[in-house]
């Protein structure tokens, strides 16, 4: 399966956009003005189908982090992902792509494109292959460029066989905005990734579902790309429904990440993470899950709620199994 691991690289996604309209936040701050999407889109297009590292590295920040399809799938800064991904665009011949789903979130300072992307894909050693791959990026402006500061990629899984579901069909969904889909920013940065950490250390051992849903919303303009759903779950209902079996089967869980990293400007934040879980089931057993997750959040009346997320596992290359135990 060595062919397929260039999908990692085609982290970017294309140009089709379902980002609503647009709507104030704060009278100097629009929430998906034009200009922003666009030059959002306009990077996304390039690290989807630029073949050269050397003119996709320019797009991402310096201290950039990528949760990469296939294990170990992490890089942390552009040295190490650089290193990652020279060397499976150099497999490539060829490829195509076409985007059914992109979801775009911006404040003119950080933004969000979720989005799903069907690849066909040609290596220079003849193997001809297709794929879809799932991807969440967070973006910072630095410097007035737009920069990819997270990037998670990842595929669904069959929670049966645990086998990656690479030809998942993509069914396209989009989002409704809410009036106010972002508030104005409301805390200094430094004390807003504070309470991010504290979010994910509470919201991440979250046991029951009221509990859990507490922390996305406040409206139905929410979106998750969940490890065992090929399909984008969206709005709260949705979500509510999806995870209700999961929250009912455990009584305990115990929490921590070894990888996170998060940032904001006190009203968008953008977390990245590792974790490993230890679940106590209703049997009593104990049960050792390893996940990445990466949120995109909002801060609403001195709350954080996660409106875009993504929760994976990383792939074994060899096999095509999610490795889901520490």
């Amino acid at each position: 399966m060595k062919a397929i691991r260039f999908l990692s690289t085609a982290a970017g996604l294309a140009m089709i956009a379902a980002t609503g309209a647009c709507a104030q936040t704060a009278p100097n701050t629009t929430f998906n003005a034009p200009a922003d999407v666009a030059a959002i889109m306009e990077v996304e297009e390039i690290l989807a189908t630029e073949l050269d590292v050397d003119k996709i590295l320019p797009h991402y920040a310096d201290d950039a982090t990528v949760l990469d399809l296939f294990a170990p799938g992490v890089f942390r800064g552009k040295a190490e992902i650089r290193a990652g991904f020279a060397p499976q665009l150099g497999a490539i011949k060829s490829m195509e792509k076409t985007t059914p789903e992109m979801i775009v979130a911006t404040n003119g300072t950080f933004g969000c494109a979720a989005s799903q992307v069907a690849y066909q894909t040609e290596m220079k050693d003849g193997t001809k292959f297709a794929m879809n791959v799932r991807v969440l990026d967070a973006f910072k402006k630095i410097d007035g460029k737009w920069r990819v500061v997270q990037q998670h990629l990842s595929f669904p899984v069959d929670p049966a066989t645990m086998n990656a579901l690479t030809n998942a069909p993509i069914q396209p969904r989009t989002i409704t905005w809410s009036a106010q889909p972002l508030a104005p920013v409301s805390t200094t940065p430094e004390k807003a990734k504070a309470e991010i950490k504290e979010f994910m250390d509470v919201g991440g051992a979250s046991v029951g579902l009221e509990k859990l849903m507490n922390y996305y919303g406040p409206g139905d303009d929410t979106l998750l790309y969940d490890a065992f759903s090929p399909r984008a779950v969206i709005g709260k209902k949705e979500i509510a429904d999806f995870y209700a079996p999961i929250m009912g089967s455990y009584t305990g869980i115990s929490l921590t990440m070894p990888m996170f990293e998060v940032d904001s400007d006190g009203s968008f934040g953008v977390q990245i993470d590792t974790q490993k879980l230890t679940l106590t089931m209703k049997d009593g057993s104990k049960r050792n899950v390893a996940l990445r997750q990466s949120d995109c959040m909002r801060r609403v009346d001195g709350k954080w709620y996660s409106f875009l997320e993504m929760v994976s596992y990383v792939t074994d290359a060899k096999t095509m199994k999610a490795q889901i135990t520490h």
